[in-house]
């Protein structure tokens, strides 16, 4: 079977869709004037490579410019600025991802604060997400069975199910996205016919998104976002041993009796895209008495 170049999901084109979701941009006045949004297309895939790699060192916008624009365009697949040709840290990436799920999940969720559009009006990223499941149904390379870390436990789903979403964690769906591609579309290049069709040659003007993926899917989507959780540290308190002694036959001494006290409470805080429904769960704090009796 003829399998068909158009569309594909790489590095390119899942960095094309995820400018379309970026916040509002300055006005030219305003950069004019020497300040920055932090909003450039450099900025942005620093952002998305520090999620694969949070010690990743900035070379800065204006070296990275040249770089960023043809892995945008689907022209390269790595440079000595880009890391996705490091075995190491693509593996650790992998690692973490299958293991440390949380961790991986804090990094992304930094950089949707950071840099997307979360409007209930707009709403983008409920658009991101439909672009993304759009391309990634079509893209006949992708088997029906392969799996995607997009739960926000890090469980997985396979592309099959992903025409059936209703309720979707924005940053824990990227993040299975952009996993995916790190780890299995290394040829970047492969996007090239796809960019070329989202975004057609415009002269020597900047050349700009015109598809119109996702439009007809996933109607009554919704998204939500989450906090970065925090690991609840834990500290073991011994309690003095009673003088009294016990009467029990064969009991010479009170049981030492230990405390687990939370010093470290953790917040969640849930925003859901389309409404108010937030709410905050507080951990308080636990002691566990091993003599017997739980005091808290």
């Amino acid at each position: 079977m003829t399998i068909n170049e158009y569309p594909r999901l790489c590095g390119g084109t899942f960095f094309t869709l995820v400018l379309q979701a970026l916040r509002q941009r300055m006005k030219a006045r305003e950069h004019y004037a020497g300040d920055s949004d932090g909003l450039s297309d450099p900025e942005v895939l620093v952002g998305l490579i520090k999620v694969i790699n949070p010690d990743y060192a900035d070379p800065g916008k204006e070296n990275l410019k040249g770089t960023t624009n043809n892995y945008k365009a689907c022209k390269t697949s790595n440079s000595a600025y880009l890391p996705f040709d490091d075995e190491q840290v693509v593996s650790a990436f992998d690692s973490v991802v299958r293991t440390d799920y949380q961790t991986a999940l804090n990094g992304m969720i930094g950089f949707v604060n950071d840099f997307l559009n979360l409007s209930e009006t707009v709403h983008k990223d409920v658009n991101l997400v439909r672009a993304l499941v759009d391309l990634i149904l079509q893209d006949q390379t992708i088997n029906a069975g392969d799996e995607f870390f997009i739960e926000p436990n890090g469980e997985k789903k396979k592309k099959a199910a992903l025409g059936d979403l209703k309720k979707v964690c924005l940053p824990s769906f990227l993040l299975g996205v952009w996993h995916y591609v790190v780890v299995n579309r290394r040829d970047n290049v492969v996007g090239r016919t796809t960019y070329d069709e989202w975004c057609p040659s415009n002269g020597r003007a900047p050349r700009k998104y015109a598809a119109h993926m996702g439009e007809n899917i996933l109607d009554g989507l919704t998204t939500y976002t989450v906090d970065t959780k925090e690991t609840i540290a834990a500290e073991i308190v011994d309690e003095p041993v009673g003088e009294e002694t016990s009467d029990a036959v064969g009991q010479d001494e009170t049981p030492v009796s230990q405390q687990m006290v939370n010093n470290n409470p953790t917040f969640f805080n849930i925003n859901i895209s389309g409404g108010n429904n937030n709410f905050y769960q507080h951990v308080e704090k636990l002691t566990i008495n091993n003599g017997g009796k739980q005091d808290e």
